[in-house]
């Protein structure tokens, strides 16, 4: 019995800690050339802050082998308004920055309503080799986590390759599912007041088992 309450208690800590819903479309995604890409969203403990992942999987990248990737977006919600603020947090090597807008053929493209897009300041990064895996983290405030694209390919994700000269070598833009959830994470407290239940409980049995 109190190994099957320590049990569920560091089940329930991991289950708490890590809470986040994710959605991958590709590699055989009309426009997505051979790459995956995975949409994970992270609640955290400011009801309107969100922790939100692109990550790029160019491992299986079907186009040259010396294209690279230039350019990332998202569209989560339907108007730019509706974010109050954004930050690329722990961008792939050469990227810094976002602005507002989608991508075109001379990467993001300051335009399209809803959509924010990350850039690198050169022409981008290796594809099409193992490895190559690139994850974008952005920390968005949106006014109101209703205005979230929630449902079935709801949201879009756009990316640019081009060419080793910087031109294009063809544009991601496909449909993805978001769906926001209503968990935070917990701040530090909350594991060790659950925590500190846990044990007492585990403990109170362990009393009543040995008297």
């Amino acid at each position: 019995m109190l190994k099957k309450i320590l049990y569920l208690s560091a089940l329930c800590l991991f289950a708490i800690g890590t809470h986040a819903e994710a959605s991958t479309i590709g590699p055989s995604c009309p426009s997505c050339f051979g790459s995956t890409y995975t949409l994970t969203y992270t609640a955290t403990g400011t009801p309107n802050v969100f922790d939100i992942n692109l990550a790029v999987d160019t491992t299986g990248y079907t186009g040259a082998s010396t294209n690279l990737l230039n350019a990332a977006s998202l569209k989560i919600v339907s108007q730019s308004s509706q974010i109050t603020s954004i930050s690329l947090l722990t961008p792939p090597s050469g990227f810094s920055g976002t602005i507002d807008g989608g991508v075109n053929a001379s990467g993001c493209s300051g335009s399209g309503g809803g959509y924010f897009c990350s850039g690198s300041s050169g022409n981008g990064l290796q594809v099409g080799q193992a490895g190559d895996i690139y994850n974008f983290d952005w920390q968005v405030t949106v006014a109101n986590p209703s205005d979230f694209l929630t449902g079935a390919d709801l949201a879009s994700v756009k990316v640019l390759y081009v060419n080793s000269q910087g031109s294009q070598a063809g544009i991601t833009s496909e449909n993805i599912t978001l769906d926001p959830g209503t968990s935070v994470v917990p701040e530090p407290s909350s594991f060790v007041l659950l925590g500190t239940g846990l044990l007492g409980a585990a403990g109170l049995v362990r009393r009543k088992l040995f008297a």
